[in-house]
């Protein structure tokens, strides 16, 4: 196995270029696979292989398997979210999740306006806002040296695993302020604040083992993915 000459790496980069791959993972492992195929050959066999390479890894083929692996990905994701999700209601883990609620209740009932109710579902909303903000920023450090080894291709970069992660960040966060803003819009004629507080636990407890779980599966996936 011998080391490729810059030009060489030059030359690799510029042929998996034209293949316009957005996604991280993807553009890796095939950069790699290139690589380590390119190096077990002598200088001279480095064009006839690179061919054969091309001929294999088309542009079609190529964004198959990215589309395949965004697919996998975003079913591994949330497969993995449920799984975290059902520990939390299994023997071992239901005390917690009943004194998570209960806590909230609690709290709840002591709230004396709307205003208070408002503070307490947005709690977890903010926690996830912080989160998002900080997953993109560890993400986006992660994959600076890929996007820095195919610096100028016009195509965005992205972690096609970190994408479904931080859609399940954002979207409860746009869910929760249709909850709160949308009773404003339409006058329904039906007074909620004898059962304000209490719903505002249920969804503030929900908000809060959503938010536990996918900083559990944050850590789970972070060990062998661009998290």
């Amino acid at each position: 196995m011998r080391q490729l000459t810059q030009s060489e790496f030059k030359e690799v980069q510029r042929v998996i270029f034209h293949k316009e791959i957005s996604s991280a993972e993807v553009l890796s492992e095939i950069y790699d696979h290139y690589v380590s195929h390119l190096q077990e050959f002598p200088e001279e066999k480095f064009s006839l292989q690179l061919l054969e390479l091309e001929q294999k890894f088309t542009f079609a083929y190529c964004h198959a398997l990215q589309a395949k692996f965004n697919k996998s990905m975003r079913e591994d994701i949330s497969k993995t979210q449920w799984l975290v999700l059902r520990k939390y209601f299994c023997t071992s883990r239901w005390i917690y999740a009943a004194g998570i609620l209960a806590l909230l209740f609690y709290i709840a009932n002591q709230t004396q306006s709307e205003k208070e109710v408002g503070i307490l579902i947005l709690s977890p909303l903010i926690l996830l806002t912080i989160v998002w903000f900080a997953f993109n920023w560890r993400v986006a450090k992660k994959i600076k040296p890929i996007k820095r080894t195919f610096k100028g291709m016009a195509i965005p970069i992205y972690s096609s695993t970190a994408t479904p992660f931080s859609e399940r960040i954002y979207l409860p966060v746009l869910l929760g302020q249709v909850l709160i803003y949308f009773p404003r819009l339409f006058d329904f004629g039906i007074d909620f604040n004898p059962i304000l507080p209490g719903v505002a636990a249920v969804i503030t407890a929900v908000l809060t083992l959503y938010l536990l779980s996918l900083l559990e599966v944050w850590k789970i996936k972070s060990k062998t993915a661009l998290l």
